[in-house]
């Protein structure tokens, strides 16, 4: 599928299915950049010295990301 079918298929969508789609894009933009890569490996970096959150702090974390509306 070209782009421009892509594209030509996405007009066809409603609002609230669009802004989805937009935010699937931002999320796999932001999960493809180097800052993403360098967040990642300094996690890791703390998590092998020992530094690690419960299950319920995870929870708490992504459940306060995904309420923050996205500008």
């Amino acid at each position: 599928m070209s782009v421009q079918e892509i594209q030509s298929q996405l007009a066809k969508l409603s609002p609230e299915e669009q802004a989805s789609v937009a935010r699937f894009l931002d999320s796999l933009r932001e999960t493809h950049s180097p800052a993403f890569a360098r967040e990642l490996a300094e996690r890791h970096r703390e998590m092998d010295a020992g530094r690690k959150i419960s299950e319920a702090e995870l929870a708490r974390i992504l459940a306060a990301k995904s309420a923050t509306p996205r500008s």
